[in-house]
């Protein structure tokens, strides 16, 4: 019965996830309902832990986005003879606890952003949003990545340019296809927040001012750590 209770768990979060990423608007309400229904049977935590997760892979996403387009905008120099895989998964590690420590901020700073706008949400509904908004970028993390080191190689990475032409091509196609996603994810983040604030968009944009500035928050405190840890951070 347990095994049966728990695929229909997932079954329901799959769904959930789906719509989403279709239909935010009831995406978002479907997840908010789950959240209400597991905290009234006492199930802890209320939002369970999808949107931690997606929050730590989706920062590991953002941060090899970063380094693809650091290097395009000559925010980095890093040559593919010192491309090292240690650094490249300390820095994916370090984008996922960016995300989560800004995420806890968010969870802390957002219900009182919302208040100052004349609205009202929860910490819980908001961690949700934070979390659920990261979907286009795991997307991209288990597809782009894999497609990045397949066709091009650690040159993905580095900053020299790239000698054939289809890893060029690739390269540019798939910058492109993660910018496109973090736009997509923005775009999550206000619509999650105009349904748990119940709010027209001008305000969950400022929400969403306040969230990017959260994570701008914990790059300032943890960027003397990431300089640390590999140059192609820098």
């Amino acid at each position: 019965m347990s095994a049966r209770t728990a695929n229909e768990g997932s079954t329901r979060l799959g769904l959930t996830l789906r719509s989403v990423l279709l239909r935010p608007e009831d995406g978002f309400e479907a997840s908010f309902e789950i959240a209400e229904e597991r905290a009234q049977g006492g199930v802890v935590p209320d939002e369970g832990y999808a949107p931690t997760v997606l929050t730590a892979l989706g920062g590991a996403a953002l941060m090899g986005t970063w380094l693809k387009v650091g290097g395009l905008t000559g925010r980095r120099e890093v040559a593919a003879s010192d491309f090292s895989w240690i650094d490249l998964g300390l820095a994916l590690v370090l984008g996922a606890v960016l995300a989560l420590v800004a995420m806890f901020l968010w969870g802390r700073i957002g219900p009182a952003t919302f208040r100052g706008l004349h609205a009202t949400t929860s910490r819980r509904d908001l961690r949700i949003v934070w979390g659920a908004s990261w979907l286009p970028q795991v997307l991209g993390l288990m597809i782009l990545l894999p497609l990045d080191l397949l066709i091009v190689g650690p040159r993905s990475f580095a900053t020299e340019r790239l000698g054939d032409s289809l890893s060029t091509a690739w390269a540019a196609f798939s910058i492109a296809i993660a910018v496109a996603l973090v736009m997509w994810s923005l775009y999550l983040f206000v619509k999650g927040n105009e349904v748990a604030s119940d709010t027209r968009s001008m305000r969950s944009a400022a929400g969403l001012v306040v969230g990017a500035l959260c994570l701008a928050v914990m790059v300032a405190v943890f960027i003397a750590g990431a300089l640390a840890l590999s140059g192609t951070l820098t």
